[in-house]
């Protein structure tokens, strides 16, 4: 069955994969990119302009996304690209071998616009895309979202307010402020509601 719950997404919510597609030579390319869950069976992605991901991406159509908590994999996935080994064939396509699951996603529209940000105006391409197949490895599939981690990290900041003054409050003043962003950006009604109890007592 063709439905994002089975791997644990959830609708409207931001979650960090690692995505495989094939370079022209035929040889894997994985990158840390961020997947919207937009409903049982369609996603969207928002990629920058430059990278092999969107220019694989437009010349096949297809690319598959990858569902795993392994550091290492993420690491070597944004500093260059893991060892060939790391990946496997599927459908003509590539995977993460240890992936607790993954997806085939097909490209149904993609639009190339200008997007701004905290770091200026850059070229994006939004892709939406269609879930083809769905292969489960491990029973217990939980994909990454970084507002409980965020929630989390706000907590150990908010019981350690008191022993500290001076430059390093201001320094954990600014870091409240990105983590709360981040929280309220990608995480569910649930997460939004947790850090603003966290925010609200910090504010106290």
């Amino acid at each position: 069955m063709l439905d994002l719950q089975s791997v644990g997404m959830e609708k409207g919510m931001l979650y960090e994969t690692i995505i495989t597609t094939v370079n022209s030579d035929n040889t894997p390319n994985a990158a840390p990119i961020g997947v919207i869950c937009k409903d049982k069976h369609e996603i969207v992605v928002y990629l920058h302009h430059g990278s092999s991901t969107i220019k694989n991406i437009k010349k096949n159509h297809f690319f598959i996304v990858n569902l795993l908590k392994d550091p290492i994999i993420f690491v070597e996935s944004t500093l260059g690209n893991p060892s060939p080994e790391n990946f496997i064939e599927f459908q003509g396509n590539c995977s993460i071998k240890k992936a607790d699951a993954f997806f085939l996603a097909k490209v149904n529209d993609l639009k190339d616009v200008e997007k701004e940000d905290q770091f200026g105006i850059s070229k994006t391409s939004i892709v939406r895309a269609n879930v083809k197949e769905i292969i489960i490895k491990n029973d217990c599939v939980e994909p990454l979202n970084r507002a409980i981690y965020g929630v989390v990290e706000a907590l150990v900041y908010l019981t350690r307010k008191d022993m500290v003054s001076g430059e390093t409050e201001k320094l954990y003043n600014l870091r409240m402020k990105e983590i709360s962003r981040i929280v309220s950006k990608v995480g569910s009604k649930e997460h939004k509601a947790a850090i603003k109890k966290v925010m609200d007592a910090w504010g106290k």
